[in-house]
């Protein structure tokens, strides 16, 4: 059982950003980041074509084609591969639920908004490039 889950198309794209900085300038394909990460590739061109739409990756097409990253890993936090597949972070909306206006919610919006800065905190300040060591011994 998950408590608290992201997305496949979320996880997909941290991994994917990861390898494509790993790759460096030579870029990496599509097949191989699906390969490497075992995910389907039908799924694997969704994410990467919303990573584009945000501008954080490009893609080069031929033999020797592949994609790259738009700025230096160090300079592209999860904030910003998060919000390219779920669109921008409402802060003073985190909370969810139907009944979060009634009385009964009070015993988890505490806990909800103290998870919600901490993964928030965590996505702003983590870069991409602190995944790099990693995705060079996957590649």
């Amino acid at each position: 059982m998950k408590i608290l889950a992201l997305s496949e198309a979320n996880i997909l794209s941290f991994h994917s950003m990861a390898l494509i900085a790993a790759a460096g300038e030579e870029g990496i394909s599509a097949h191989k980041i699906s390969d490497l990460t075992n995910c389907s590739r039908n799924h694997l061109f969704k994410v990467l074509e919303n990573l584009v739409k945000a501008n954080l990756i490009f893609s080069t097409r031929g033999p020797q084609g592949g994609y790259h990253l738009n700025k230096p890993a160090d300079e592209i936090y999860l904030i910003h591969v998060f919000e390219a597949l779920n669109g921008k972070v409402d802060e003073s909306d985190i909370c969810v639920g139907r009944n979060r206006n009634e009385k009964s919610f009070i015993f988890f919006e505490q806990l909800c908004q103290k998870l919600t800065e901490r993964f928030l905190t965590y996505l702003k300040n983590t870069k991409i490039s602190d995944f790099v060591p990693r995705a060079k011994e996957i590649l």
